[in-house]
């Protein structure tokens, strides 16, 4: 499957989610549009375009008849606040698990780089004892050879 199946097939489930009210990206309400669908499909700006079979043949359609059928006056209840407060509140608790998350790795990474001085201080110590050896080791020869 190539990159271009598989864009069209996030914009023909952007469609459907759209059409069915249920949107991950964008408003609940409003008219569709191509842009709507290319916002839920998370494209970059205007990528629908390059999709002209889609356009033409799937999305213009579906467009025109949603429009047709759509009442505005119906889907107000965006503006209720109470939806406001839960938006904010699952927003609030991912906030608060990615914190965690962050903590957390940031003491991994503190007891890490711990670890890592304690090892680089044992092998520093470890070399100068060698060095003190080699020295002590070549005094003597080179005493010996006098």
């Amino acid at each position: 499957m190539g990159t271009k199946d598989i864009t069209e097939a996030r914009l023909n489930n952007a469609l459907v989610r759209l059409l069915k009210g249920e949107p991950e990206r964008v408003k609940k309400h409003g008219k569709l549009s191509l842009n709507r669908i290319n916002n839920e499909a998370g494209l970059g700006h205007s990528y629908i375009h390059k999709f002209k079979d889609f356009v033409d043949d799937i999305a213009t359609p579906a467009i025109e008849k949603f429009n047709k059928e759509y009442d505005p006056n119906t889907n107000e209840n965006d503006d209720d606040p109470s939806n406001d407060v839960e938006k904010l509140k699952k927003k609030l608790k991912k906030e608060i698990a990615l914190k965690k998350k962050y903590r957390k790795e940031k003491d991994e990474a503190m007891m890490i780089q711990k670890e890592l001085e304690t090892l680089n201080s044992t092998l520093m110590f470890r070399v100068y004892e060698l060095q003190e050896k080699l020295r002590s080791n070549n005094i003597i020869e080179l005493s010996s050879n006098k």
